[in-house]
């Protein structure tokens, strides 16, 4: 054994006798405020943060292809407008019958008879005025060509006071109705409410009556004698404008058609019928 290896075998003998003679310190449990069970250490290679901070990636539990997506923010949604075509107004009938023929639209009422007053061609006219002659007016069936938005009707009625040699119209005791709107289209608009018993007349008591008797006479420039011959007509007994002898009639009968030439520009023709008293 040479010089070297006896000193390295000489010196780890030392070195594992002194390691037994150190003697062992126990601490005891560390108590909590108890500054001496603190450790502290001042080296800094020791104080090092040795992990490395993590983001975990957690992946959803809901399958790819089954995952719902976002809801998307509303979006105003332009709604399907259906632009609905009116049907096709129906051919006026041939035959007899008023029929008015204005440049945007034709009207018609068929079995009617009526004398037209003013100029007969109504191509650039807005109304016209006819006088009845024959035929039913009520429960008639006016036939329209061309577009036609709105069929309105308005009448007067009047009170005659009916006697053997004629009967004599009580104009104070006249009515005259607003505009109603027809039921109807497809150029079809029955024509209704002008019978004796749907007719409205004035809400006259007997002295109004006798009143109006009297001023409907002298209107006609009738004598006393005649106009006392009409109060006995008229009789004592009579409370009520629609009692007889008196009659609630029909004088005239108006209709106002409005709608849209080819051009789209908004028209608006009246008729009117007057009925002889």
């Amino acid at each position: 054994m040479n010089i070297c290896s006896k000193h390295l075998l000489l010196f780890g003998c030392i070195f594992i006798f002194s390691c037994k003679d150190v003697p062992t310190k126990n601490h005891g449990p560390i108590k909590l405020g108890d500054s001496s069970t603190i450790v502290t250490e001042s080296d800094p290679q020791r104080l090092q943060d040795l992990v490395t901070d993590l983001t975990p990636v957690i992946p959803s539990n809901i399958p790819p292809d089954t995952a719902k997506e976002e809801p998307k923010a509303d979006t105003p949604q332009k709604a399907a407008v259906a632009i609905a075509t009116p049907p096709a107004a129906a051919p006026i009938p041939s035959g007899p019958g008023l029929k008015a023929e204005f440049k945007e639209v034709t009207i018609m009422l068929p079995g009617l008879d009526a004398k037209q007053a003013g100029k007969p061609n109504l191509m650039n006219a807005n109304g016209a005025v006819y006088t009845w002659t024959s035929g039913n007016i009520n429960g008639n069936v006016m036939r329209t060509t061309g577009n036609v938005a709105k069929v309105s009707q308005r009448y007067q009625s009047v009170v005659l006071l009916k006697g053997k040699n004629g009967n004599l119209p009580l104009e104070d005791l006249s009515v005259t109705t607003p505009w109603q709107q027809v039921n109807g289209g497809n150029g079809a608009y029955p024509v209704k409410g002008l019978g004796e018993n749907d007719l409205k007349f004035e809400d006259a008591d007997a002295n109004d009556i006798r009143n109006a008797v009297a001023k409907a006479g002298r209107q006609r420039h009738l004598s006393k004698k005649k106009i006392d011959e009409w109060m006995t007509v008229l009789g004592k007994n009579v409370r009520a404008a629609n009692q007889k002898p008196l009659v609630v009639t029909l004088r005239s009968v108006m209709w106002k058609i409005d709608g849209k030439d080819e051009k789209g520009k908004i028209y608006s023709k009246q008729i009117r019928i007057d009925v002889p008293m």
